[in-house]
């Protein structure tokens, strides 16, 4: 009887799973069985393959396109035409511009930053090896600008068979409410708009001190700053940036006090970013927004130093 029972058991389990793979290899629900992108033939993986890249450049044109005409703004708004209007400077500028809209389409897309960083050193590999050419009077500025784009999407193919299966396998959609929480990055645009529209020589250098003062003043306000630690290092950062703003302003009108200026801008970005991973004293979009504000305004007091 029990040979019988055993005999029946095996008989059921071998009708219900023919296959032996009961158990084995379940796909979580929701989730596509890995099996399946085993399926897609060579020739699927390659359409894919081909039609990433050539997303990915039109996405770098369309970012080089529409961020022109900030810059063009930008650099009359701190009287850096003529420096903009440099090749070297120029292609820098163009490569920034295709980068900062590759990093937001692909995030968007939903890819990893380790692809998305490898993606941005592809593009900008090329320019970087034809700059220094250029510099050395080995290429023209015409030449650089030309095989720079030529060499840019070769480059990007290669970053991408880094990752074959990142861009022939894996089906991304958009991540739009990543896109919807980025508004601090707008205010930050914002308000660096409204602050250079009438040049950076007449920052104030009291500005360093008004910015650092806004984390105790929330902190307090919010009951945020709690712990003998944080009390410590709150105290100390407020004392630093009043140093570097009573630095900038020992040497107001000259370019030392500029440079002072941009480098308390700098450290104070470094400080959002500090609170804004800790999720710490002020809210997280405040940090957000101060990040964007604070290392670009820093940039234009540089462009505006160095150019003038």
């Amino acid at each position: 009887m029990a040979e019988m029972t055993t005999a029946t058991t095996a008989t059921t389990a071998t009708t219900a799973d023919p296959a032996g793979l009961a158990g084995v290899g379940v796909a979580h629900e929701g989730h596509a069985h890995p099996a399946a992108h085993a399926a897609a033939t060579p020739g699927r993986k390659v359409l894919r393959f081909l039609a990433h890249l050539a997303e990915m450049v039109v996405v770098m044109v369309l970012g080089m396109m529409l961020l022109a005409p900030a810059w063009d703004w930008a650099g009359a708004a701190i009287g850096v035409e003529a420096a903009l209007a440099r090749p070297d400077v120029a292609a820098v500028v163009m490569v920034l511009d295709m980068v900062a809209a590759m990093t937001v389409w692909m995030r968007v897309r939903r890819h990893g930053w380790s692809a998305i960083w490898e993606m941005n050193a592809a593009m900008a590999a090329p320019f970087a090896v034809l700059l220094v050419l250029f510099w050395a009077g080995a290429t023209s500025a015409g030449d650089m600008m030309l095989w720079g784009h030529v060499l840019m999407v070769p480059a990007m193919a290669g970053a991408m068979l880094l990752r074959p299966a990142e861009y022939t396998e894996h089906v991304h959609g958009f991540d739009l409410v990543w896109l919807r929480r980025r508004w601090p990055v707008l205010i930050g645009l914002a308000l660096l708009a409204g602050t250079i529209t009438g040049g950076t020589g007449d920052l104030p250098a009291w500005l360093i001190l008004a910015i650092a003062l806004v984390y105790p003043v929330v902190g307090v306000l919010r009951n945020r700053i709690r712990g003998r630690s944080m009390v410590l290092l709150q105290a100390t950062g407020l004392a630093v940036f009043a140093g570097i703003s009573l630095l900038a302003g020992a040497f107001v009108g000259q370019e030392t006090g500029a440079y002072v200026l941009a480098a308390g801008l700098v450290g104070h970005g470094v400080w959002d970013v500090f609170h804004h991973r800790a999720n710490a004293v002020v809210w997280r979009w405040y940090a957000e927004t101060c990040i964007v504000y604070d290392l670009l305004l820093a940039a234009a007091v540089l462009a505006s130093t160095i150019g003038s």
